[in-house]
């Protein structure tokens, strides 16, 4: 699909010559964008809340051919984030007999009330068992489900980050889990620190694995330009299909 933009504010530099315009928007094969331009290096694409907002951030200088072609090539991403954050992804309520991804396949939520200690375990096959008090909140059962699904992320996560440290010749000084609506996964490269999703407790073992060595790569290549792209291709041969995976709906 074609290209649209809206006029550009005209803009000067000190020596006269024209400066890329600070914000643009432009529609990107159906998909409306704001451009906004500040000085970084590296681009950042985000869809906000709660109607889809999509926003990227480029450099200054960087031709605009550029940023279409990073956009084009994250399309599916940003619709399903679109989609999931506007709330066309059924909403989760944490009763008994609803529908829970975990690690890539539907399980059954069962809610049993009682007065031991609450606990969370997959008690049989496609079962996820939550056991509370008798009194117990939406609220708090989501708290509940989520600490586990965070224990769950840590546990399946742990050895991809020793294996894959080892494979790359890189070090981490830390990596943690927390919600995060727009991303699975970011990398602090001066500060050598990963956050992973807690979202990706939903994924297969093969798409968070995708997304730990997508971080890890970026310790040695920040942005995602050829070497990033190289460096995936030879760690995973199939990393645009778990891409792809990963930013399915379920």
């Amino acid at each position: 699909m074609g290209r649209q933009f809206t006029k550009p504010a005209k803009a000067k530099t000190a020596d006269g010559v024209r400066a890329p315009a600070p914000h643009v928007e432009m529609t990107v094969r159906g998909i409306r964008v704001e451009l906004l331009r500040k000085e970084i290096k590296n681009l950042h694409l985000r869809v906000y809340p709660p109607d889809g907002r999509v926003r990227i951030s480029a450099p200054r200088n960087l031709p605009i051919s550029s940023v279409v072609e990073m956009i084009e090539q994250r399309i599916e991403w940003i619709q399903a984030q679109q989609l999931r954050v506007s709330g066309t992804v059924k909403r989760l309520e944490y009763q008994d007999g609803e529908t829970h991804w975990f690690g890539g396949s539907p399980f059954r939520l069962r809610v049993i009330e009682n007065a031991g200690r609450a606990n969370v375990e997959i008690a049989e096959p496609g079962i996820i068992e939550l056991r509370t008090r008798q009194i117990c909140s939406d609220e708090e059962r989501r708290k509940l489900l989520e600490s586990w699904y965070r224990g769950q992320v840590r546990l399946r996560a742990a050895p991809m980050f020793e294996r894959w440290t080892e494979v790359l010749g890189v070090e981490v000084r830390e990596w943690r889990i927390r919600k995060m609506s727009t991303r699975w996964g970011s990398c602090n490269v001066r500060e050598r620190r990963i956050w992973l999703s807690l979202d990706l407790s939903r994924k297969s073992d093969e798409c968070l694995e995708y997304v730990v060595v997508h971080e890890l790569v970026h310790l040695l290549e920040p942005g995602h330009g050829p070497r990033f792209v190289a460096r995936m291709d030879r760690a995973i041969s199939n990393w645009r299909d778990l891409k792809r995976k990963l930013n399915a709906l379920t």
